[in-house]
């Protein structure tokens, strides 16, 4: 895999701007596509629910109040890559915190999965992947005492397209996975052409190197 020219990130989301609340289906930029509600949690709060590094501020419980629910992007966000993009979701996601052995937690992006190569994932959802008629995602299971963990899913585009990220659990308990800090990258990735120049020039630079030294290390004799 090409390592990326450029990077830009085009959407960035900690949840600061919504309300601390119970029973929320609308968010700044997010809407509740199924389900019933989240909860906002802030820090501090009443559930004594500890928010540590890398979260902050405030989080999405998943599992509303009551829940589960899926949260979308709004379509008015536009976000979209081109062909050979790098496109990168990352975000932090950790346990209830709570009395909960385990919750469901999916990581979903809709887009047309035929755009797609190289599929990876990082931290909680480097397994779990899977594909419908239009989307992409990662359904694990998360232990209620898991520390938020930075975790990502990342893939190579073979078109343009247009791409909208999502979030949800099946828990139904009103205790769910905890979310904060969504971020989407796309990186232009330089073509075989480009890097072909690039290593050529490499080359020319080391060549010139080592001529220098071994001019330097010439010793002069006289007769």
């Amino acid at each position: 895999m090409a390592t990326p020219a450029s990077a830009a990130t085009v959407f960035t989301d900690g949840f600061e701007g919504d309300d601390p609340d119970l029973t929320v289906t609308t968010l700044d930029n997010w809407t509740v596509t199924q389900g019933v509600s989240v909860d906002v949690v802030g820090s501090p709060n009443a559930f004594t629910i500890g928010i540590t590094p890398p979260a902050s501020g405030n989080v999405i419980d998943l599992d509303g109040t009551p829940g589960p629910a899926t949260i979308t992007s709004n379509a008015s966000l536009n976000l979209g890559f081109n062909a050979g993009d790098l496109v990168t979701f990352s975000f932090d996601v950790g346990g209830a915190q709570r009395n909960s052995v385990a919750d469901n937690f999916q990581a979903i992006l809709f887009l047309d999965p035929s755009k797609v190569s190289g599929l990876t994932g990082t931290g909680l959802t480097s397994t779990g992947f899977g594909s419908t008629a239009n989307s992409i995602f990662s359904s694990v299971s998360i232990p209620g005492s898991t520390a938020f963990t930075t975790s990502s899913i990342s893939f190579i585009a073979t078109g343009a397209g247009t791409i909208r990220m999502a979030f949800g659990t099946t828990s139904a308990d009103n205790i769910g996975p905890l979310l904060d800090n969504v971020r989407l990258d796309v990186s232009a990735v330089p073509e075989p052409a480009t890097w072909a120049m690039m290593l050529l020039g490499l080359g020319f630079v080391g060549g010139a190197m080592r001529a220098r030294r071994r001019k330097q290390n010439v010793a002069v004799r006289y007769a």
